[in-house]
């Protein structure tokens, strides 16, 4: 595939999350904490080989979980994963850069903190030239 190609394809994906996202918050009765709605996203530092090995881990974490049948006691839960290295390289000597990885997830009321926020805010400025 070529770089447009992923573009598009990206796009279409984050399209498809935003949209079934939308669509449960709209729904009537929506609750993301008593529905476990969560969403992060952080930086890893990984060598090719810690990369291939969190790849196998996912995949045995998930596979079993992938046959699940629909039943009385189970939901459907959209679970996405993009996994991308960022489009500037970090600096390993900056402080911001060691800060731990930006997460922002609401499963449950105490977790309602918007540090990460505030970390992605600064760390952003910091980096303006």
């Amino acid at each position: 595939m070529s770089p447009e190609d992923h573009r598009r394809g990206l796009a279409a994906a984050m399209a498809v999350l935003i949209a079934e996202f939308n669509t449960y918050l709209d729904r009537e009765g929506a609750d993301p904490v008593a529905d476990s709605v969560g969403y992060r996203q952080g930086t890893l530092w990984l060598s090719p080989d810690e990369l291939a090995e969190m790849a196998e881990e996912m995949r045995r974490i998930l596979q079993p979980r992938a046959g699940n049948q629909p039943s009385p006691d189970r939901a459907p839960y959209l679970l996405s994963a993009i996994l991308s290295p960022p489009g500037s390289r970090p600096s390993r000597n900056r402080t911001v850069d060691r800060l731990p990885p930006a997460t922002c997830q609401f499963t449950a009321p105490h977790q309602r903190h918007y540090d990460a926020a505030v970390r992605v805010v600064a760390r952003d400025r910091l980096r303006r030239p």
